[in-house]
């Protein structure tokens, strides 16, 4: 008997774990923390010994709503065949493959969902499916047809953060208008371009106050006098999917603007939305294109048109027009953008076949009268989700917003960034070949990494790429500095700098380069190979030398102040330079990224303020700078800030050990 109680007992105490961290996990959920309710959710799975499929399918919703889509498809595949259970899991497991670029399971995962789909629906689920697969089998193709005259950048630290930047306006050929709902509200923003770089978002000039409500999505009439945007909802995170708004406009008044004023309920009927308005001029007519969930649409939201005479001074807008079947489809439509150079609609949906969740289209005509749409292809779509495209005043390229993983300078697909699009002139090719400078022979397996060097001396990384034969070639942009940088396995890193001016075609640039070995002749395999004993055996790789204990609050050995140091570890010995404090004995940093330009004042590094300080160096040979969290005087201190480094969104980070002042490398703990 006594047994027994003790038996129900323990139970009890692993049953109320478990359902603890689902209440947490609903907690988190309903207040928009999707991250930390997927976290919770899933330790919760974990502590019901994987029985209790709620939780991993409540795991999963969460993932979802955070965009991660690895992790919900992951989830998502343990229930993915309990459609009666959780209606529609199958086709949203399916969809989470896509979106992470796994187009053959996905494309298999579509076609099981349709075949064991047995509900009254099932009809018009299989036009929707139809399309996700026609998606998916695009998804196969379509990176190789990438348009080689177009290059995908990002708009930088000082206009994106860790939460979601949209709706880019080009105001001048200097000067952009974008909304941010930095610090959970969002706004609209300016950014003045300074150089070669957007400079800090700031508000806008002489912008009327606006009390209530969220503020955002911007468009300039052409004759700057007018300037529609909407207010929405005040209450949660701003979604440009859920949150409901309405279309206003101010209006120029010498040299600032009048107060908000509400377009009627033509636009704005109460209890939908009314979002992403456009505006373009012909004659005498002012067309209003916006997005709305009103009735008479094909789907949710849908695009839609209305107009009004320019030369009256009021907001009297026509009945608005849906832009009909050719363009509208059962999903969404959004972020409607009229070139009025062809006569070209460019818009998001996920409801035509996409690559991604919502992928980019165009559409030539006006108003109701519109061609086939056309998907705009790689660079501007990729698996996640893209939209809000939109061409610069200049005319030589443009504007979009995705949460794509981007280069190192994007880590993860929870928020949208604003991207820039640049439209290439002539294009140079770097062709060379990479050799062992002891042997003279080709060597075969490398990483180049190519950076372009841009007009203030900073980098960015524009392509890392492993290559498997003696020669390298890549495509580069003509009349721009580049740096090639070449990496090896067991051999000394080397780079050259070159200048693509007036290239000739058939004549390359580039240059043979020779790389230095770091193992002597009579040295042993690196550390980090198997490598045989004394008896012939294959022995595993050493662990790091034991941690060196030190005082409770050690003192630096040497003040912060300059100094170059070289690595002591065996697969660590770059030369780089620092700042940072020294310590004797041994001490440990979290290592968040490696950029070519570190603003230690960058959005995207506050939260992490509070594990520690923010410490750089810079690697003399790469010229790249390391961004580090210090320091940490226990393994446990610095396995507890890792863990925090990743929740935050740097899932590459890893721990960094020190020994003496000296880096000694990368170890896992």
């Amino acid at each position: 008997m006594i047994a027994l109680v003790g038996i129900l007992l323990v139970y009890s105490a692993e049953a109320q774990s478990w359902r603890k961290l689902k209440k947490d996990g609903d907690t988190a959920f309903e207040k928009g923390d999707f991250s930390a309710a997927a976290d919770l959710y899933d330790k919760a799975w974990q502590k019901s010994g994987n029985k209790k499929k709620e939780l991993i399918f409540k795991a999963g919703e969460a993932y979802y709503e955070n965009r991660n889509y690895r992790k919900a498809a992951e989830a998502y595949q343990n229930v993915k065949d309990e459609n009666d259970e959780y209606p529609l899991v199958g086709l949203k497991y399916a969809r989470m493959l896509k979106q992470d670029g796994q187009y053959d399971k996905a494309t298999k995962a579509f076609a099981e969902f349709r075949d064991g789909y047995t509900s009254s629906n099932k009809a018009i689920l299989s036009d929707i499916i139809a399309t996700e697969i026609e998606g998916s089998e695009l998804g196969k193709t379509l990176p190789s047809q990438a348009n080689p005259g177009v290059e995908i950048v990002t708009a930088g630290g000082n206009v994106n953060t860790s939460d979601n930047e949209f709706a880019p306006l080009s105001f001048a050929k200097d000067l952009l208008y974008y909304s941010s709902n930095l610090g959970g509200q969002a706004r609209i923003y300016r950014s003045v371009m300074s150089g070669t770089s957007w400079g800090k978002g700031g508000t806008p000039e002489n912008f009327p106050v606006i009390k209530n409500g969220q503020y955002c999505q911007g468009t300039l009439t052409p004759d700057g006098q007018r300037f529609y945007f909407t207010i929405c909802d005040a209450k949660g995170n701003f979604d440009n999917r859920k949150t409901r708004c309405e279309i206003y406009v101010i209006k120029r008044q010498a040299n600032n603007w009048n107060q908000p004023e509400r377009l009627s309920d033509l636009i704005n009927p109460k209890g939908v939305t009314a979002t992403n308005p456009h505006v373009v001029h012909k004659g005498d007519s002012e067309t209003l294109y916006f997005s709305s969930n009103r009735t008479g649409g094909r789907g949710g939201l849908d695009l839609w048109y209305a107009t009004r005479l320019i030369s009256a001074n009021n907001n009297d807008f026509s009945q608005p027009v849906n832009l009909g079947p050719v363009v509208n489809s059962p999903g969404d439509e959004m972020s409607p953008f009229v070139d009025a150079s062809d006569n070209r609609l460019y818009f998001a949906s996920n409801g035509h076949p996409g690559i991604g969740g919502f992928d980019i289209f165009s559409s030539r005509g006006e108003q109701i009268n519109w061609l086939p749409v056309e998907n705009a292809g790689t660079p501007f779509n990729s698996s996640a989700d893209d939209y809000y495209w939109a061409k610069n005043v200049v005319g030589e390229g443009g504007f979009l917003v995705s949460n794509r993983i981007f280069a190192g300078e994007k880590l993860s697909t929870k928020d949208d960034d604003i991207f820039e699009f640049r439209v290439k002139s002539r294009s140079a090719i770097l062709e060379a070949s990479v050799f062992g400078q002891d042997s003279g022979e080709p060597l075969n397996d490398y990483v180049i990494s190519l950076y372009e060097i841009r007009n203030d001396g900073s980098e960015q990384l524009l392509v890392n790429r492993e290559f498997k034969t003696g020669k390298y070639n890549l495509e580069l942009l003509a009349n721009r500095q580049f740096r090639i940088e070449i990496t090896a396995q067991t051999y000394e890193t080397a780079s050259y700098n070159l200048f693509t001016d007036n290239p000739t075609p058939g004549q390359p640039f580039g240059q043979p380069m020779f790389l230095k070995s770091l193992i002597p002749p009579k040295a042993q395999p690196p550390v980090n190979e198997s490598v045989g004993n004394a008896s012939g055996n294959e022995t595993k790789p050493t662990n790091p030398p034991a941690v060196k204990n030190l005082p409770p609050n050690p003192q630096p050995t040497e003040p912060a102040g300059n100094y170059t140091s070289r690595g002591v570890g065996p697969t660590d010995k770059g030369e780089y330079t620092s700042t940072a404090p020294r310590y004797e004995g041994d001490y440990f940093k979290i290592q968040l990224v490696a950029v070519s330009a570190f603003n230690p004042n960058d959005v995207r590094y506050t939260k992490l303020k509070t594990l520690g300080e923010m410490q750089s160096e810079l690697i003399v040979a790469q010229k790249l700078n390391r961004v580090l969290i210090a320091t940490f005087f226990s393994p446990a201190d610095a396995k507890k800030a890792l863990a925090e480094a990743k929740k935050y969104g740097f899932t590459q980070s890893f721990i960094v050990k020190y020994q003496n002042g000296n880096r000694y490398g990368r170890v896992n703990l």
